[in-house]
């Protein structure tokens, strides 16, 4: 592109080549943004988080021990109740979903020997 321009028909296709190649450049950008806004999606998002084993093992030692954690305030407390007895809920809440996300393979494994136990 650094030709030397000498009059102005080589000025006039040295401008048509660069409108050319800002066509180009702008068809590329908007492909590159475009899929930038794909991968960004809160679902694509997801979907790429949870193709690790690992990640996908963590986020369901996760829901399991809030579930339980969730689980045993209402059966223990109750959904009724005064400000402490909110306060000691939610520490149990807690407590028990962190005690249960990081044993859950513990735990797993005796309620599958408690269930073929019982069947």
């Amino acid at each position: 592109m650094n030709k030397v321009i000498k009059n102005s028909n080589d000025l006039n296709a040295a401008i048509a080549e660069l409108e050319i190649k800002k066509i180009s450049q702008e068809e590329v950008l908007l492909n590159e943004l475009h899929s930038a806004y794909e991968s960004l999606k809160p679902l694509n998002v997801l979907k790429k988080a949870t193709s690790s084993p690992e990640i996908r093992s963590s986020l369901l030692k996760g829901a399991i021990g809030l579930g339980a954690g969730i689980l045993s305030k209402n059966l223990i407390i109750g959904s009724a109740g005064g400000f402490l007895k909110r306060i000691v809920g939610n520490v149990l809440e807690f407590g028990v979903a962190a005690l249960v996300g990081k044993n859950s393979d513990k735990i797993k494994e005796k309620g599958t020997g408690l269930l073929k136990k019982l069947f």
